[in-house]
């Protein structure tokens, strides 16, 4: 009988890959033949394949042999220009991610169809184009996915033929994400369709069909979960609810009624651009039984604040824009009374205001995007501010970005990412991913170095610094050694 190592259970090897990317994973191939069992299946099941890459040892690790033997195993395959010498079929892909650059027009006529028609066990397929239109062919093959549920278009035309294919195919969708799609102009859907299904639904910058139309789309979507509506239409105006393009007037304040009487009853993620009021908004928020995520953008004011408040316990995302001293205390207060938020964009704060308030208890913030804003008096509360930073042990991206405000004169002087200021109380901060510090030269070769140091997954800084050419052209190749973008 063998002897089994206790501490070398497959269970153990699972647990083990949970923390690792895919370099680190196919170095566990080497260890022995059941660690290679067991990592093979991992290393595969999620791909990236760029062809627009020209360095010989990432083409050698994606040539089309090898991706053919071990296409048995792929479940998410993300691909930037397809090349025709691949497979065509992958036994158990669930979700395609396609990116078509320009001069990529060949493969829509000869590849996309096939493709889509030999995998069968597709779930969700994303399309970026950025000059192709679909065609029949290609409409004719997604209505064959028994399985489709979700689907996403991005930079595409859909031609008038295709219009009925296109809303018969969306009525067995969970998820619908259309971003700068074209439609005929007039385009409307059947008035008799209604979308079930659809959970999670996304229009940016569709053009072709009007406000009207959209909105009456939504409509037909009585069971949303999700929803971004982005409305500037590229359709000429040709009444007053067109306007300039942008999102407002009456058919957001009847959006924001049909929210009220629970239209939507399970809405529970909203994001919307446009010219709006403060009250249409408040309807919104007292209308929606539970705000799991929410972008208020310039409608952000103490109504919305108290409207807001009751959700405040399932609060996960947030986007507001703060642009007076009376925002800075509202959004301190959110960061005080959020424990479950973990996405937070919030303009401007003072730092008075944080160090005067009471402490944050949005201690699961992984991406906090925010100017903390100083007089020129108030220098020594920068430390103050990074030990409040300290405590947000979960964070992977920081952006303190400079804003300008009407209070933005007296209070000039943004969050300086120095050591002397304080910067190494964030050591603790061990997930930082990328930074993005406010525009002015508030980075020196030290700091940089700093991060090196102590940030082991950091992957992306962009920031001005205060440093020589000399220094600047050594650090950017270091950084770049450690697999590090340093936009300087």
């Amino acid at each position: 009988m063998s002897n089994i190592n206790p501490l070398d259970l497959v269970e153990i090897r699972l647990s083990i890959a949970e923390h690792l990317k895919r370099p680190d994973l196919a170095c566990c191939l080497r260890v022995c033949w059941s660690w290679h069992d067991t990592f093979l299946p991992l290393v595969w099941e999620n791909l990236s394949v760029d062809n627009s890459r020209t360095d010989e040892q990432y083409q050698d690790s994606f040539k089309p042999e090898v991706l053919s033997t071990h296409r048995h195993l792929i479940k998410d395959l993300n691909i930037f220009d397809w090349s025709g010498n691949y497979p065509l079929a992958f036994p158990r892909i669930q979700k395609l991610d396609f990116h078509l650059g320009k001069g990529n027009s060949p493969f829509l006529d000869k590849y996309l169809a096939p493709l889509i028609r030999g995998n069968q066990s597709l779930v969700k397929l994303h399309l970026r184009s950025h000059s192709n239109d679909y065609h029949c062919r290609q409409w004719e093959a997604l209505l064959e996915l028994p399985h489709l549920k979700e689907l996403s278009l991005r930079m595409s035309s859909i031609q008038e033929d295709d219009i009925v294919r296109f809303w018969t195919i969306c009525q067995n969708l969970e998820s619908l994400l259309l971003e700068e799609v074209s439609f005929p102009q007039g385009t409307t859907p059947h008035a008799l369709m209604c979308f079930q299904d659809i959970r999670k639904l996304q229009l940016c910058f569709v053009s072709g069909i009007k406000e009207e139309e959209q909105f009456h789309f939504i409509s037909a979507c009585p069971n949303l979960e999700d929803l971004a509506w982005y409305c500037f239409s590229s359709i000429e105006p040709d009444n007053d609810l067109q306007g300039d393009g942008a999102m407002g007037g009456p058919y957001f304040n009847e959006f924001a009624k049909e929210v009220g009487r629970k239209r939507w009853p399970r809405l529970t993620s909203l994001k919307m651009d446009g010219q709006w009021s403060e009250e249409d908004t408040c309807l919104i928020i007292e209308g929606m039984q539970r705000v799991k995520k929410i972008d208020l953008d310039e409608t952000f004011g103490s109504l919305t604040f108290q409207a807001l408040q009751r959700h405040f316990n399932n609060l996960v995302e947030l986007q507001v824009e703060t642009d007076s001293e009376e925002t800075s205390i509202l959004l301190q207060n959110i960061m005080c009374s959020c424990p479950a938020l973990k996405k937070l964009e919030g303009g401007g704060v003072l730092a008075k205001h944080v160090v005067e308030g009471k402490p944050w208890v949005c201690l699961l913030l992984e991406s906090l995007s925010i100017c903390f804003m100083f007089s020129d008096t108030e220098q020594h509360l920068q430390p103050l501010i990074f030990e409040c930073l300290a405590k947000l042990t979960l964070l992977e991206h920081f952006c303190s970005g400079a804003i300008i405000t009407p209070f933005h004169k007296r209070y000039p002087v943004p969050l300086q990412l120095r050591l002397q200021s304080g910067l190494n109380a964030l050591s603790g901060l061990r997930w930082m991913v990328s930074l993005f510090p406010s525009q002015r030269k508030s980075l020196g070769e030290n700091e940089l170095r700093w991060m090196l140091a102590h940030w082991k997954e950091l992957k992306s800084v962009s920031a001005n610094v205060d440093i020589d050419d000399r220094t600047r052209i050594e650090l950017q190749n270091l950084f770049k050694s450690r697999g590090i973008k340093l936009r300087l």
